[in-house]
């Protein structure tokens, strides 16, 4: 891995982080709907979500740093 590769990969792994901890911030603000299970509703802003795509969208992000961090120790 060049210089280059290696910035961008750094770059995308800060990236990665913080979407990871903005999902997480997500999740810890939802209160859980008693009847429906798969949605939550946001504790100010009252936006319903569901959590069935934030926990794809938070495996899918782990997945990419796992292989990031892989690609980083390949060196």
């Amino acid at each position: 891995m060049g210089h280059d590769e290696y910035i961008k990969t750094m770059y995308r792994i800060d990236s990665v982080k913080k979407q990871i901890e903005q999902m997480q911030r997500l999740l810890s603000n939802l209160i859980e709907d008693e009847i429906e299970t798969h949605y939550a509703s946001h504790k100010d802003t009252g936006i319903v979500y569901d959590k069935r795509v934030i926990g794809d969208n938070l495996t899918r992000l782990n997945h990419e740093m796992d292989d990031l961090e892989e690609r980083l120790s390949e060196q």
